[in-house]
């Protein structure tokens, strides 16, 4: 039959996204906020904060749900001379890069950037720490046009610059968004899985992202058909269906511990949704949900991505359960990611 002779590749096709990884680099003088900036992009306290990496080198590494973050040391000191640095820290291989200032903008980041102009790589210029801009008698919109000239003094052009901070998220979104922008397709696709929403915008975008994961795993669960369904003659792989539960809760920073607080929740909706994702994120609760979804209208909603997985699977009830089930446990994760960002937003 078709559909089994569709499993190896619907499997590497499942692997091949699992294993994309987005490189970013930053680079920039000590104090920056790097560290900062690297936790909020993940969404998770996973960079040490007041770490010198003109110091060390093995601590500047960070990855986390595809995301590859690495705070550069800094370039052209008696550690890291300029001769040897791109070969050493293989530049080429990031797929873009930031630098990141709070203060003045230092020659050895300009010359940097110059190095990395030529190899025509990409570089978003970030200020970090806006919400310390400060300074009497002055508005903070004429810091904000004094720190642009002097970067663009520094480096003898105009640069799109884009100010954050990471107290109070401010312009994290624009930041996400430049990031994506500069992506690839699959890359991007990476970004919006791996990276914190800090915008309704992007979580919408990241739930898009997310469904067009759910079709290729449910392709994956039911082409590789192992475990029978109880009760009837269907059989679908479930360790891709556990796996891409945990990756959607993953995806929209759900942890064990965060869904285990909500639960207590005494807001009804978050304590609901955070109950169904942890009830539904073992194997059992896998099944219950399955057999729930089986003979559903929604079964019959599934012949639109024919073109992605084939005739042969799409008309199969495997993939109609599989993905109904990985639809609706997304819909749980967004719905839920978004109330809680809703709630940031507001304070």
């Amino acid at each position: 039959m078709r559909i089994h002779s569709d499993a190896n590749r619907f499997r590497e096709l499942l692997e091949k996204q699992n294993e994309e990884v987005v490189s970013v680099a930053l680079f920039g003088q000590p104090g920056a906020g790097k560290s900062s900036l690297i936790n909020k992009i993940v969404g998770a306290k996973v960079a040490n904060i007041g770490v010198e990496t003109d110091k060390t080198v093995e601590e500047g590494h960070y990855q986390h749900n595809g995301l590859r973050l690495v705070d550069l040391p800094g370039y052209g000191t008696a550690k890291f001379p300029k001769d040897g640095y791109k070969e050493k820290f293989e530049l080429k291989a990031f797929d873009l890069f930031l630098c990141v200032t709070s203060g003045k903008f230092h020659q050895a980041d300009t010359e940097l950037f110059q190095a990395l102009e030529a190899m025509d790589k990409i570089c978003i210029f970030v200020v970090n720490k806006y919400d310390e801009l400060w300074e009497e008698d002055i508005p903070v919109e004429k810091l904000v046009e004094r720190k642009r000239a002097d970067i663009a003094k520094q480096l003898g052009k105009d640069v799109s610059v884009i100010f954050t901070s990471c107290r109070n998220s401010y312009g994290l979104a624009e930041l996400n968004e430049a990031i994506l922008v500069n992506l690839n397709a699959a890359k991007r696709d990476r970004w919006l899985r791996g990276s914190q929403a800090h915008s309704l915008k992007f979580l919408k975008e990241k739930r898009e992202a997310s469904e067009r994961y759910v079709v290729v795993a449910a392709a994956a669960s039911a082409a590789n058909g192992l475990n029978p369904i109880p009760g009837t003659d269907i059989a679908i792989d479930l360790t891709v269906l556990v796996n891409l539960f945990g990756q959607l809760r993953e995806n929209f920073g759900l942890s064990d511990s965060a869904l285990s607080a909500m639960k207590e929740s005494m807001v009804p909706i978050i304590s609901m949704l955070a109950s169904n994702l942890i009830r539904h994120s073992v194997l059992e609760g896998i099944i219950i949900l399955l057999k729930q979804f089986m003979g559903k209208q929604a079964l019959k909603t599934v012949s639109k991505y024919v073109p992605l997985v084939g005739q042969a699977v799409a008309a199969s009830a495997g993939f109609a359960i599989t993905y109904s089930v990985g639809n609706n446990y997304l819909n749980d994760c967004y719905n839920l990611a978004e109330r809680i960002l809703e709630d940031s937003l507001k304070s």
